[in-house]
């Protein structure tokens, strides 16, 4: 039979132990929480590396490559085709260098349609014909126009320097001639020439080469006053 102090004794020991170990286990599961939160932690780093991650979706700032794309839209490049077009300015420049228009020679409009100094020609159509670069040109003499066979075909031409025109009588409307007076034209004409008398026939009855830029007016004596008149611009 144990004596009751030592039975004491014993049990006292054991509840120092029971107590010793269940502070033993809850300061684990104290420490098992911080582990844990530490990962939560670290895992929350993880998603805020993962948000930078998004930020590198910011490498959808790709789409600042896709500004990039924009410069490929380059339709700054269609700026460029812009340019391009400006050189149908220079298809203008080519116009200026084109055939020489009757805007550009009032006094040949003037000549041909005023009747203070015989009549107007009625045959004229209101362009100049473009011979330039031609070497030869030919104008009929006694074409139809101005109510028979008085007028000169055509009424106005543009020839370039050095161009020799042949005036050829048709045969019909006789007789007729060739007079470029300077003071008989308006005063403008630039050059001065006569084919002489009048006369009839057919066939080239007057040639004369142009050396010089300028604009000759010119008219036939028996037809003036029914409008048989011609004009002739030079250029280079």
């Amino acid at each position: 039979m144990e004596h009751p102090s030592r039975r004491r004794f014993l049990y006292g020991s054991a509840l120092a132990i029971g107590v010793g170990v269940s502070g033993c286990v809850g300061g684990d599961d104290d420490g098992n929480d911080t582990e844990e939160d530490g990962g939560a932690d670290a895992t929350d780093g993880g998603m805020e590396d993962g948000e930078d991650g998004d930020g590198a979706n910011m490498t959808d700032g790709d789409e600042e490559t896709d500004g990039g794309g924009e410069t490929d839209d380059g339709d700054e490049t269609d700026g460029g085709n812009e340019t391009t077009d400006g050189d149908d300015e220079t298809d203008g420049d080519g116009e200026t260098g084109g055939a020489p228009s009757i805007e550009d020679y009032p006094v040949v409009e003037e000549w041909l349609t005023e009747t203070e100094l015989g009549g107007a020609d009625d045959s004229w159509d209101g362009t100049l014909a473009d011979e330039t670069g031609t070497d030869t040109v030919t104008v009929a003499v006694g074409a139809d126009g101005n109510g028979g066979s008085f007028a000169y075909g055509p009424s106005a031409v543009a020839i370039s320097v050095g161009t020799t025109v042949e005036w050829d009588w048709t045969g019909e409307g006789n007789p007729h001639n060739v007079e470029a007076l300077p003071a008989e034209q308006l005063g403008e004409s630039d050059f001065e020439f006569s084919s002489g008398e009048a006369t009839g026939g057919s066939g080239v009855q007057y040639t004369r080469a142009f050396e010089e830029t300028g604009v000759a007016l010119y008219h036939c004596e028996p037809h003036f006053s029914l409008g048989m008149k011609g004009a002739i611009v030079v250029v280079e």
